[in-house]
Formats: C-alpha cells, sequence, structure tokens
C-alpha cells in the first residue's frame, strides 16, 4: 500500500520513483516483491547500523542481515533508514532497570521484529500496541485534508505473533491489543519508557498514545513519529498546547529520513548540540597537530 508524500520529495527520488512506477510496478503484481525491488536502493539506508559501537562487528553485520531478511519476507510501510534511525538511538546505552520501548501500530510485525531484536541485544523489554482492525475510521476533516487511511494496514495477532516467532525475538515482548483509546489513553506505561515509535496515520491515533507514553517517559527519552508527512499529525505534534497538560514543554522536533520525526526534550537537544561542538572542536585540533607534525 502506498503511503503518499504530502510535500515533493527531492527531485532525484522523484525520478526514481517515477521510473519505478512507470517499468517495474506494472510488472509485479505483489506488493511483497515490489518491496523487495526497492530493497536494492533503499538498503543502504541501513549503513548506521555498521557503526555502531556498542555492538561488535560481528554483531552488526548479523543485525543487519536479520533485518534485510525481514524486509525479504514480511511487507511493511517503512524505509531501511528510518528503522536505522530509531535503532541508532536506541544503542546509545544499554536499557536500565525497567526500561521499556514502546511501539504504537505494527501491521504485520515487519519494525516490531526489528526493533525486538535490538531490544534483545540492549536488554529492553519491547511493548507493541495494536487494535488489529486496521487504521480507525478517520474524522471528516482529516478526510478532507489528506489521504483517507480508514481500514488499512488490517493484520491479525497471529499474524504479528508469527513474524516476531520467525524473525524476531518473542520472548522479550508483551502484546497489547485495543484502539489507543482503550489501552495507552487510559493510563500511562507503568515501565519508564526510554523509545517510543508511533505509526498510527492519524492525529487521534497519536494524541492518545501520547496520553500514554510522554507521563512516563525517561530522562531521556525519544519520541518517534511516522507519520509527520501527514498534515494533521505534524499540526498536532508543532502545536504547544499538545504539550501544556504535561509539563515538559514543547519538545525539539527534528524530520529525519522518509516519513520519519524525531521528539525530544530541548535540554537533550542542547545537550547534543554541545556535545557535537565540543567534538568539532577536538576534530580541528587534532587536524592541526597533525599538520605541524607532517609540516
Amino acid at each position: 500500500m502506498k503511503r503518499p508524500y504530502e510535500s515533493p520529495p527531492a527531485s532525484r527520488e522523484q525520478r526514481l520513483k517515477d521510473w519505478f512506477v512507470r517499468w517495474i510496478h506494472p510488472r509485479l503484481p505483489r506488493e511483497l516483491d515490489r518491496q523487495r525491488v526497492k530493497l536494492l536502493y533503499f538498503v543502504w539506508g541501513y549503513w548506521p547500523l555498521l557503526r555502531l559501537r556498542t555492538l561488535s562487528v560481528v554483531d552488526r553485520v548479523k543485525l543487519l542481515a536479520r533485518f534485510i531478511r525481514i524486509d525479504w519476507h514480511v511487507l511493511h510501510s517503512h524505509q531501511p533508514s528510518e528503522i536505522a534511525s530509531v535503532c541508532a538511538v536506541l544503542a546509545q546505552r544499554r536499557a536500565r532497570r525497567g526500561e521499556v520501548v514502546v511501539e504504537a501500530g505494527c501491521w504485520n510485525g515487519g519494525a516490531s521484529a526489528k526493533f525486538s531484536l535490538v531490544c534483545e541485544l540492549y536488554g529492553y523489554r519491547l511493548h507493541i500496541y495494536d487494535s488489529f482492525e486496521g487504521v480507525e475510521p478517520m474524522t471528516a476533516q482529516e478526510k478532507q485534508r489528506g489521504y483517507d487511511f480508514s481500514g488499512e494496514y488490517v493484520a491479525s495477532e497471529a499474524t504479528l505473533r508469527a513474524t516476531l516467532q520467525r524473525f524476531g525475538a518473542p520472548d522479550v515482548c508483551s502484546i497489547h491489543k485495543g484502539w489507543f483509546a482503550a489501552t495507552l489513553a487510559r493510563s500511562p506505561v507503568a515501565d519508564v519508557v526510554r523509545v517510543v515509535f508511533i505509526d498510527c496515520d492519524s492525529a487521534k491515533g497519536t494524541q492518545e498514545v501520547l496520553l500514554g507514553v510522554v507521563p512516563s517517559l525517561a530522562s531521556d527519552g525519544v519520541v518517534f513519529s511516522q507519520d509527520f508527512h501527514i498534515a494533521p499529525v505534524r499540526e498536532l505534534l508543532l502545536d504547544p498546547g499538545t504539550w501544556q497538560r504535561y509539563g515538559r514543554g514543547v519538545p525539539s522536533i527534528e524530520r529525519l529520513r522518509g516519513h520519519l520525526a524525531i521528539l525530544r526534550s530541548r535540554r537533550q537537544s542542547e545537550r547534543r548540540v554541545l556535545a557535537n561542538r565540543r567534538l568539532g572542536v577536538e576534530r580541528r585540533v587534532a587536524e592541526r597537530r597533525v599538520a605541524v607534525a607532517v609540516a
């Protein structure tokens, strides 16, 4: 299924997309076959996995191979670069006692299986929330302003469990069935949440997920939205009023690759900027020393 952009992609990406639609798409009736072909040029998005210094080189290669195997066998709606961005944050440190990862919206479990493998490596537990009835019916306003995802991405709980069993790490997973209004929005997650991945295609669903995870976020907790290309979702996340009830301040929001955006506290963002500046200064000093030594 297509997940249309609401902003024009780069010209190179557009040319590649046009070529695919014209020459490849008509010859491949199965969505999974199209996904396999796209992997030929999207697979490079996994490059950050090979730079995870907290894993041995062997473990990095094994993780990459398992991710590609999932891409080959499980139909999903994300790009490798998007998943790699989430995994890179998770891999910054091992889980502290009681910390978990939350995935809101899982479809066939492609992303779930990948996250479970990383959670197993770093000691996190993965909590997966989904209605298993597809995207909740969208409001008339949402339909008028964009694509109607109502009823799409339907997959059973049995499909998710089979994907985890075959390709992931099912022992680190907990599955919560039901609409977000009846699960996450009912009460905050009891554990400390390190990373949240939201892929529900609606502003209403995103708001309900935030109600359940933001109060439980770790001090360095991070929220990822896979729906930042959808105007109502983007406006919800950018609206300061969305965050007033939590008493945490408006988060820093950065658009990453594809449809993905990362939300983190401004204090975290400031620390990251300062760290990057220090690294830049240290690099320039080292370069000068080398230049002097050569001279």
